[in-house]
């Protein structure tokens, strides 16, 4: 059973979004810049934390799971609100209008 008070961090989040792409942990954490225990660490307490099998992993093969595949869209679009606030608060997202001559 979950915690409801249970946050996920953003590494949690972008290492479950990252294996759910590349459906390898190996390539998940070099795509991430970290290393493959760092990354099932993440996944493992993302899991953990919701209480759900976001990913099946045997030793042949990789598998979203249904929760994963259900809460994968939420999980992306949470990273990538993430990634608009910071890009506006340094001022390098693109807004208005554009022209082109």
């Amino acid at each position: 059973m979950s915690d409801h008070t249970y946050q996920p961090t953003l590494s949690q989040l972008r290492a479950f979004a990252a294996i759910a792409e590349h459906r390898h942990f190996g390539t998940a954490a070099a795509r991430l810049g970290v290393s493959q225990p760092t990354l099932s660490q993440a996944l493992a307490a993302l899991e953990n934390g919701l209480g759900l099998q976001l990913i099946e992993r045997s030793t042949r093969r990789v598998l979203v799971t249904a929760a994963g595949m259900r809460l994968l869209p939420q999980a992306l679009a949470t990273l990538e609100a993430a990634d608009r606030f910071v890009a506006a608060a340094t001022g390098t997202a693109l807004g208005g209008p554009l022209r082109m001559g």
